[in-house]
């Protein structure tokens, strides 16, 4: 009974389970030899079912079979589920149902993308409409872009319409689809600029600002933001983009955009949420981009006309003075309104007459000025002030003059009304450093390229006090450097200063009258600090010092040019001085602030240096130390004793014989390049003779291996025919020999016999050399006719030999084919004598059987013929 039991036992027991790399196995299979479309598209169903949790059994096993069926299969639910496994195959994330493991998307992406044809493939199934194929179709693509960016926008560049078929599912009814192909773009559009600009000229900046308007424009969703985002993509850094978007008046369509932003009469207390912020920041972008200072003067210059047209900039201003608007939002309008009149009169003009609603009435550039020296208002506010500021004065000096005139009041009631001048001027007597440092910077920049305004300033006067006199303004900012105070004060007053007494030397008179003036930019020079704020400091009272000396009039004569210089060279050292000025070049916040006017800042300890201020330091380095160490006269120079010029003598001689030798070598080596291209001309040769030999050669090979006679009668022909012709020659030569020995011989004989010379002019000695001339030239021809005639004879032979080697191996072939024939004769006896007894022992001989010896028969009769 045990062993019975035993036995049922192992009957009974169930049979392994497949592995999940067999199941996939057999479904590729099933996939690629299946010829119902149903099999196969329950197939692609079970591999995309199996394509989360065993996504490298499916890459490995049935990429290359899911390529085939998307290339071939024009079954569109069969496309979505391979579509759908190949998206999962290639996501760059891990699945729940997969566990821990690296990712292998990129691996099956760069497999996927080894051929451009499976692209191009995607690309036109998105020609359907069908939501199941033309969704994850985009969401491969997105895959394909996330893991090799590069080589996916080269295959799409390449693919017919590949680019335009993406744009027009941007008019998509569907959002979830027109969401996703908005993301592709974005992806897509990253550091490509033929993709950008293939976009922009099929016109789809219409296509975003259709999505734009469609989603509420600023109350929209994340949609509105991801349409701004692919519009920086094609405009940043694309001068023809933006060329394109402003002939397209594209330009227009910002202006409802933020129409919408300002608060209606229904709700004054407009609430703005984190999404309206973004999208606000976005569009921002979008015009900083088309009006950014970084672009060239002939695209700014068309783009900032058409923001004053469109009414975009006056939508701005409203914005920037309406109620409630966050304060980064804020900071970022007044920056774009800033480079939207930076260097355009027209635009400043409108900017100037802008109106706050305040009381009493005040221009908003008061307005934001008032914000800019408060200390509680935030620091990226105020510095978005000063560089609206400065924009607003750049290149615009009607501006800059009004503000110098507005400190130098004519009447009471133009006391009364505060001005921008005595704003900047109240914040320098500010406790606040950053509110110095703007303050001093802004007023600065009313002094930029204006000579005449700068001396306008010398007449102005502050009184700290009522009880105390008036001071002049350049006293004022010198007493302020003079009680130190923090580093942004100082950097701030010496910015103002040394722009001020750049090229106005009328300017430079006035500061050197000043009590202590030079003595105490001497002293700050001099010092040995060696902290990094200290040096800042040392580099540009350098700077100020050295502005003294190159624009300085010489009117004040215990501190003119020369004075200064020897005070320098005295006090300081001209090495200390240049290294001390060159100090500021080497700080990164100099080289931060030279790239772009605005400033950037993370906090406010990081405002240090001005753009302006920067190029103007970076003109003027070279000149202040040129003007400061001139280069020494050379009339003071000693001349050299006569040792030293015995020394220079010596030298030139030696000099000069290796000249010589030079010259020598040089001649010797042309010539041996000479020799060695005429060997090398010669080494040619004779190669070309040797491959022409060994082709012969060859070619007498092949003839023989392919059993071809040879006739001996064309080669043994063409040999007697030259052998006669030298023998001819020869003949000649012999016979021209025996006339000339018998001439010889008979003027010898006469000339022993004294026989009288019959022509006058006949010299018997100069006969005789003649001839023995001739006779020896034709007796080296006869001798070279000979040798040759020697060489062709063994030419001959040995052509002879080998046509009778030839011969003998045709034989030789001709026999062993003849055995060959006969072999094949008594096989083919063999087999018609077996098949005759297998009939007669009643076996049946197959028709393929008897086919086969047929053909054996046929092949045997023509190989003998």
């Amino acid at each position: 009974m045990d062993y019975f039991f035993g036995f049922k036992s192992v009957i009974s027991q169930p049979e392994a389970e497949p592995s999940p790399a067999d199941t996939v196995l057999r479904l590729v299979e099933r996939v690629t030899s299946s010829t119902l479309l149903e099999d196969r598209r329950d197939a692609c169903r079970a591999i995309k079912a199996l394509s989360k949790k065993y996504r490298l059994e499916v890459g490995a096993h049935g990429l290359d079979a899911l390529i085939a069926v998307l290339i071939s299969d024009p079954d569109l639910e069969t496309s979505s589920f391979v579509l759908e496994t190949l998206c999962n195959v290639t996501s760059s994330e891990v699945f729940d149902e997969e566990g821990v493991g690296a990712p292998v998307g990129e691996q099956f992406t760069e497999i996927f993308l080894k051929k451009s044809e499976n692209v191009i493939s995607v690309i036109t199934l998105l020609d359907e409409y069908d939501f199941h194929v033309r969704l994850p179709a985009i969401r491969l693509l997105m895959n394909l872009l996330n893991n090799k960016s590069k080589e996916m926008q080269e295959i799409i560049l390449a693919c017919p319409m590949g680019v335009a078929k993406l744009i027009d599912i941007l008019s998509d009814s569907r959002d979830f689809v027109r969401n996703e192909a908005l993301l592709l773009l974005i992806q897509l559009t990253k550091s490509n600029a033929n993709i950008q600009n293939i976009i922009a000229y099929e016109r789809g900046f219409d296509q975003l600002f259709k999505v734009v308007a469609s989603e509420g424009y600023s109350d929209g969703g994340i949609v509105v933001d991801d349409s701004l985002q692919l519009m920086l993509n094609l405009l940043k850094r694309n001068a023809s983009n933006q060329t394109v978007f402003r002939e397209e008046s594209c330009m227009k369509e910002i202006t409802p955009f933020f129409r919408s932003c300002q608060p209606s009469e229904s709700d004054p207390g407009h609430s703005w949420s984190t999404q309206k912020i973004s999208n606000v920041h976005s569009m921002l972008q979008v015009v900083r981009t088309l009006v950014s200072p970084a672009n060239a003067t002939q695209v700014v210059s068309p783009a900032q006309k058409n923001v004053y047209g469109c009414g975009l900039l006056s939508e701005l201003c409203a914005l920037l003075m309406s109620p409630g608007v966050p304060a980064d939002i804020l900071s970022e309008i007044i920056c774009t309104v800033g480079e939207s009149i930076r260097g355009c009169r027209r635009n400043q003009e409108f900017f100037g007459q802008v109106m706050a609603s305040s009381s009493p009435p005040r221009t908003a550039l008061i307005v934001l000025l008032m914000s800019m020296v408060n200390e509680k208002q935030p620091v990226p506010l105020r510095a978005a002030v000063l560089y609206c500021f400065e924009c607003f004065l750049y290149k615009n000096d009607v501006s800059q003059g009004q503000i110098i005139q507005a400190l130098l009041p004519t009447s009471t009631e133009a006391m009364q009304n505060i001005s921008a001048g005595q704003l900047l001027c109240g914040g320098l007597f500010s406790t606040d450093c950053l509110s110095h440092w703007l303050s001093s910077v802004a007023l600065s920049h009313a002094l930029v390229g204006n000579i005449n305004n700068k001396e306008l300033l010398l007449r102005v006067h502050l009184a700290i006090a009522k009880d105390v006199a008036p001071v002049s303004l350049l006293q004022q900012a010198f007493n302020i450097l003079q009680m130190g105070g923090k580093l942004q004060t100082r950097l701030g007053i010496l910015t103002l200063v040394s722009t001020w007494l750049a090229d106005s030397p009328n300017s430079v008179a006035q500061f050197l009258k000043l009590p202590n003036a030079v003595a105490f930019l001497t002293a700050l020079v001099a010092s040995n600090e060696h902290d990094d704020q200290e040096v800042l400091v040392q580099s540009l009272c350098a700077f100020l010092l050295g502005l003294c000396v190159v624009y300085n009039n010489d009117s004040n004569s215990n501190f003119s040019k020369e004075s200064l210089c020897q005070l320098i060279t005295k006090r300081i050292g001209v090495e200390t001085f240049v290294d001390k000025l060159a100090e500021i070049a080497k700080h990164e916040v100099y080289s931060k602030a030279l790239k772009h006017p605005q400033i950037r800042i993370n906090t406010a300890a990081d405002i240090q240096f001005d753009h302006e201020f920067c190029r103007l330091y970076k003109a003027l380095e070279s000149v202040i130390a040129k003007a400061v160490a001139p280069p020494t006269s050379p009339k003071g120079a000693e001349s050299p004793s006569e040792s030293e010029l015995k020394a220079v003598s010596k030298y030139k001689d030696v000099i000069r014989e290796q000249d010589g030798q030079i010259q020598h070598l040089r001649q010797r080596l042309a010539a041996l390049e000479g020799d060695h291209i005429a060997a090398q001309s010669k080494i040619e040769e004779l190669n070309v003779n040797l491959h022409h030999l060994q082709d012969q050669n060859t070619l007498l090979k092949a003839q023989r291996n392919n059993n071809v006679i040879i006739d001996e009668s064309e080669p043994s022909s063409q040999s007697e025919s030259s052998t006669e012709k030298l023998m001819k020659q020869l003949e000649a030569l012999r016979l021209d020999n025996e006339r000339l020995q018998g001439q010889l011989e008979q003027q010898q004989s006469a000339k022993d016999l004294g026989m009288p010379v019959v022509c006058s002019f006949f010299r018997p000695e100069s006969s005789a050399n003649t001839m023995d001339l001739e006779l020896k030239t034709v007796r080296s021809r006869l001798d070279a006719m000979e040798a040759e005639l020697a060489e062709t004879k063994r030419c001959l032979s040995v052509s002879i030999a080998e046509n009778a080697e030839l011969k003998e191996e045709i034989d030789r072939l001709k026999k062993d084919q003849e055995d060959l024939l006969v072999l094949l004769a008594d096989q083919d006896g063999k087999v018609q004598k077996y098949k005759d007894r297998l009939k007669t022992l009643g076996q049946t001989v197959s028709e393929d059987e008897d086919e086969e010896l047929d053909d054996l028969g046929e092949d045997d009769e023509e190989f003998s013929s």
